[in-house]
């Protein structure tokens, strides 16, 4: 994957006092694993009870990224419907 699509990329130059928060919380409390190898940010499940509205803040930053990676990715049903035959007349 492209780094500069990837999620840490995302949530670093779109969102980047989260990032902030999502770094001293990682540091802080190890409720967070930032994992650059993979791309990924993890929470534990101790985050959810201590602090409900982060867990559900890493969720929609992952909906949004998902979501624009999903419209800029190729969609092989567009590509398959726009080379058949019934296109083409």
């Amino acid at each position: 994957m492209n780094p500069e699509r990837g999620y840490l990329h995302f949530v670093q130059t779109r969102h980047p006092k989260m990032w902030a928060l999502i770094e001293k919380t990682a540091r802080d409390s190890g409720l967070i694993f930032i994992d650059e190898a993979n791309d990924a940010i993890t929470a534990s499940n101790r985050l959810l009870w201590t602090n409900p509205i982060l867990h559900d803040c890493l969720a929609t930053l992952v909906d949004q990224w998902a979501m624009e990676e999903a419209q800029n990715a190729p969609n092989p049903l567009m590509q398959l419907l726009s080379s058949s035959p019934e296109s083409a007349s």
